[in-house]
């Protein structure tokens, strides 16, 4: 039996629009009525999650369920959040509902240690509250996999990446690009043997041309899961 999928966005709205776009272009279809019917809530009013965990905002906790249960009750029966610092909030999300949400963050472990058994170590591109909940460090050694921070420096220059004047959620790309490429250089040289794009707007930026290691996209993992999930094949390009 087909499903719906419910996407649980605005955690940036163009984060939101690339998982949109990427379960588009992975499913197989000949026409419109072979896709897959999904559902969005995009409210970008939803408290910023790292800023709550690093405990200088309020919880965005009541607007991630709220956001939930719309999708539920619009007919959803899957929900995806295209949001990776959202993920250490999910416990709380699922207790509130009754369809399943997908864990982004332990779709992407299983999916590198089946796709790349000879790499143990990955180095982690994301917010400092992702780094601060260890969600990634957690799920991945759950499946016997290290996960590798940039040093210190680096993780305060990703931030800015991300949410600085000049950064991604600003709507700009070329200089973000530079700065997260310098991580990547630190965390290669810390012994990385694959990138993960740990913030959705990393994926939105970082390309796989740009770096001479696996580079990891959880939004796609995601994307390409929700897919069988919901009853539908793969394109041809996977």
């Amino acid at each position: 039996m087909k499903k719906q999928i419910g996407i649980l966005g605005g955690m940036g709205p163009e984060a939101t629009s690339e998982l949109f776009s990427l379960i588009i272009k992975n499913t197989k279809a000949q026409n419109d009525q072979d896709h897959i019917p999904v559902l969005i809530v995009n409210n970008p009013k939803i408290p910023d999650r790292s800023l709550f965990i690093l405990g200088k905002g309020p919880s965005p906790v009541n607007m991630l369920v709220e956001g939930a249960l719309k999708l539920e009750q619009m007919g959803a029966d899957i929900i995806l959040i295209p949001c990776n610092t959202a993920h250490f909030f999910i416990k709380q999300i699922k207790e509130k509902i009754q369809v399943p949400v997908i864990d982004m963050i332990k779709e992407t472990a299983r999916y590198v240690l089946c796709k790349y058994p000879e790499i143990k170590r990955y180095g982690l591109l994301t917010t400092s509250g992702v780094y601060k909940t260890a969600i990634y460090k957690e799920a991945f050694e759950d499946v016997a996999l290290e996960i590798i921070n940039p040093d210190v420096l680096y993780q305060q220059q990703n931030m800015t990446a991300i949410y600085g004047i000049n950064g991604i959620k600003a709507g700009f790309k070329t200089i973000p690009g530079k700065i997260l490429l310098q991580s990547v250089a630190n965390l290669i040289e810390n012994g990385a043997g694959a990138i993960i794009s740990g913030c959705t707007e990393i994926s939105l930026v970082l390309k796989q041309s740009q770096i001479s290691i696996p580079l990891i996209n959880p939004l796609k993992i995601l994307a390409v899961k929700s897919i069988k999930l919901a009853g539908y094949s793969l394109s041809k390009s996977n």
